[in-house]
Formats: C-alpha cells, sequence, structure tokens
C-alpha cells in the first residue's frame, strides 16, 4: 500500500506512481500464476532449484575433499557425464511425448535422488564416473520436459511467460541456496560437505513427489506420425535445425558467466576478485527483476527472432568491453567489467525468451517435448564442450578472442530472424510428411 500523504514527511521526496520497493514486489507477485497446476509447478520448479543451487555451490569441495578426487579428475569425469546426457536427452524426449511429460519428469527426478544418495559411498575415481553418468543421462532431458510442462499449465496463453516465470522461481531458489551454501562452507568441517548432496537429493524426492499432484491436460498423442522415420523429422527439417544450432551459439552466455568471465577478471585484469561475485550478484538480481518484462512480445515466431538478435547484439557488446579491460587500470577495468556483466545479463535474458518461443512456435504439439529436446541439443553442446573452447580460443588468446567471439555473437543474433520466417508456400509444401 502506498503511503498516505499524512504520512510522508514534509522534506521527503515523493516517488513517481510505480516506482519504490513496493511496486516492484507489486510486479513481482502479478507474475504468480494463478491456476493451480500452474503454482504447483511453480512449487516444484523452486524446491529443484534450491536443491540444485545448494550442490552446485558446494559440489566441488564435496568432490574434491569429501571423495579425494583432483580437479583433472572431476573434469574429466563431468565432462563424460555431459557427453552421456547429450545422448539421451533426445531419447527421453521421444518417451516424455509417448508416455506423457508428467510421468517421466517424475520419474527422471526420483532417478537423479537415488543417484546423489549413492554419491556418499563413493571412493574413488571409478565410481565416481559411474554416478556421474547415471545423473549426466538425464540431466539435460530434465531441462526440455520442465519448458514443456511449463507451456501445459499455462492457463493464459503465453506459454513463454509461464516459462518466464519459472525462470524467476529458479533464479531465486538459486540465489537463497548459495547464502546457505555460503554458511556451510564458511562455518562448517569438511566432513559436513555431504550435506550438499543429501540437500540436492531431498529437492529431487520432494519435486517429485510434488508433481504426482500435477494434472496435466493430456496431449492429442495420437497424432504422433508413426510412418517409417517420422522419429528423425526435427532434424530433417534444416530451418529447425539451424535455429537450433544459433540458439546453442547465443548461448553460450552461460558457460562465459561461470567460466570465461570469472577466469578473465581474476587472470588478465587489474580489477578486484571480489568482481566476480559482484558480477554474479547483477546477473541474479536482474534476473529475477527483469526476465518477465524482456519475455513480453516472445510468443510470435518473428518476436522471438527479434529477442535473438538483441541478445546477440548485448553479448556481442559484453565482449567488445571485456576485451578493452586487459589494458587499463583496475578502476577503469572496473567499471568497464560492471557494464559488461550488464549487457551479459540482457544477453541472457533475451537469448532464453526468444529459445522458448522459437522452440514453442514450432514444435507440433503431439511431438512438443521430442521437438524441444533435439532445440535444447545446441545449447546443451556449448554447455559441454563450451568452457574448454572459451578458455583456449578466447581468454588465453586475449582481445581478439573476445573481438571474434563478438564478431561471431552479432553475427548469430542477426542472422537468426531471417530464420523464423515462414518458409514460401513452395517450400513449406515441398518439406511436409506426407500423409
Amino acid at each position: 500500500m502506498e503511503p498516505s500523504d499524512e504520512l510522508t514527511p514534509p522534506h521527503a521526496p515523493s516517488r513517481p506512481p510505480g516506482q519504490g520497493p513496493s511496486a516492484w514486489a507489486r510486479r513481482l507477485a502479478s507474475g504468480v500464476p494463478q491456476g493451480r497446476a500452474a503454482r504447483i509447478f511453480l512449487l516444484v520448479a523452486f524446491v529443484d532449484a534450491a536443491g540444485r543451487g545448494i550442490f552446485l555451490a558446494g559440489s566441488a569441495l564435496f568432490y574434491t575433499q569429501v571423495i579425494g578426487l583432483t580437479n583433472a579428475q572431476v573434469g574429466l569425469g563431468l565432462s563424460i557425464a555431459g557427453l552421456v546426457g547429450l545422448v539421451c536427452a533426445v531419447p527421453i524426449g521421444w518417451l516424455a511425448d509417448r508416455f506423457g511429460d508428467g510421468p517421466v519428469l517424475v520419474a527422471l527426478q526420483l532417478w537423479r535422488a537415488a543417484a546423489f544418495l549413492v554419491y556418499p559411498l563413493v571412493d574413488d575415481f571409478g565410481w565416481f564416473l559411474v554416478v556421474a553418468c547415471l545423473v549426466g543421462a538425464v540431466e539435460w532431458a530434465a531441462m526440455p520436459i520442465i519448458q514443456s510442462v511449463a507451456g501445459a499449465t499455462s492457463e493464459e496463453g503465453s506459454m513463454v511467460g509461464a516459462m518466464a516465470v519459472v525462470a524467476v522461481a529458479r533464479n531465486s531458489a538459486y540465489a537463497l541456496s548459495a547464502l546457505a551454501a555460503t554458511a556451510v562452507i564458511t562455518w562448517a568441517s569438511p566432513r559436513a560437505y555431504v550435506v550438499f548432496v543429501f540437500v540436492n537429493a531431498l529437492g529431487f524426492l520432494v519435486s517429485g513427489i510434488l508433481l504426482l499432484r500435477l494434472r496435466l491436460p493430456r496431449r492429442a498423442t495420437d497424432h504422433m506420425p508413426r510412418e517409417r522415420g517420422a522419429k528423425l523429422l526435427p532434424f530433417k527439417d534444416v530451418r529447425f535445425v539451424l535455429l537450433s544450432l544459433t540458439n546453442g551459439i547465443l548461448y553460450a552466455h552461460m558457460p562465459i558467466l561461470s567460466v570465461a568471465f570469472p577466469l578473465w577478471i581474476v587472470t588478465r585484469t587489474d580489477a578486484p576478485r571480489a568482481l566476480v561475485g559482484v558480477a554474479l550478484t547483477i546477473n541474479t538480481v536482474m534476473a529475477v527483476l527483469l526476465q518477465i518484462r524482456l519475455s513480453k512480445g516472445g510468443d510470435e515466431l518473428r518476436g522471438a527472432g527479434r529477442k535473438q538478435r538483441l541478445a546477440g547484439l548485448a553479448l556481442a557488446a559484453f565482449c567488445l568491453l571485456v576485451a578493452c579491460t586487459g589494458s587499463v587500470d583496475g578502476v577503469t577495468a572496473t567499471v568497464l567489467l560492471l557494464l559488461a556483466a550488464v549487457a551479459l545479463t540482457l544477453g541472457e535474458l533475451w537469448q532464453s525468451a526468444g529459445g522458448w518461443g522459437i522452440s514453442y512456435g514450432l514444435a507440433p504439439e503431439a511431438q512438443r517435448t521430442y521437438y524441444l529436446s533435439v532445440y535444447q541439443l545446441g545449447a546443451t553442446g556449448v554447455t559441454v564442450a563450451g568452457p574448454a573452447v572459451l578458455v583456449m580460443a578466447v581468454v588465453d588468446v586475449g582481445p581478439a578472442g573476445w573481438i571474434g567471439l563478438a564478431a561471431l555473437l552479432a553475427l548469430t543474433g542477426l542472422v537468426t530472424p531471417a530464420l523464423t520466417r515462414p518458409p514460401r508456400r513452395g517450400a513449406a509444401a515441398a518439406a511436409a510428411p506426407a500423409d
């Protein structure tokens, strides 16, 4: 409730309508969905991300100080697990269309809960690799199903808006769980790091149980193509495959934020190391406050394409700002890096909204999760290979590497809107599958 004139101090500056903390709170509250299914799924997303966030914040410590692995073993094991997930994601997406998103997502959550409960029993690299691959096998398959369920629970028709609300819930959970993990790391002994694993397993278990209460409308899977070669339909659509690739390139903001940007700040600039945490905080706060607003207009294919273009240009601006920080003093580098963090986050938010809109718009209802899984391959591939490529081809190269990456991201953003335009009638008719 806005303060009345009688309660406002005589010399206090008045705020224009729609500004101030209470206005921000109202905007965030207005994004909470009204339907029962959507609210349950929002809680599922929050619980899932909270458990996962706590584990991610302390996973490196658990791997090295509890299991006793070297950094090289952790990197190798997680890379192999990522490749396993890359292979398994599409078949699991196809199963979700066949048997229902809800049941398959419940199975994935219970699978991950069981796998993480085994982690504390691991004491060598061999068993670590086995468990990591069991987790990785379903890790990348979950997100397309989450996206499909978010769209199915949207009662207002904006599937991109529904996914934006889910993203805000997940980012909020990640932020809170990171604070909790920091407290454990600060005050607890290394033996307590096993709590990261148990909390993650509990998050998967609780979210799986909550999913059992979710009643999703049954999609018209009886119209799913069953002729020979039907499973390859999304791969035969050249435009769809290219859009998956462009989305994957723009998704480079994830390994940039988690690997390349922190490494550059610490090893190649005179900015304070604490700026790494500040940049992550800026990213989280902006994502929570702006994701819903910047996702508006992303349901139409052309609007989604424009958002991808904005993402490419924003990410290119980020790269150019970072390229200027290697040879300047610490204060100038700090200012440029803070501006770069803002540009990186804007690119992330526009990329997310555009990617959701494109994938929703091009996925047939009967095969939605399968198509979403195929579309996700570009982003998954960049997540798996991106850290190594960015370190070798960008961070180690220096400003020239950032400038080259800026050119790639800008070009990708500019090309994407052209790919979202509907094909000409003759081409569409030729590409349509025969009945």
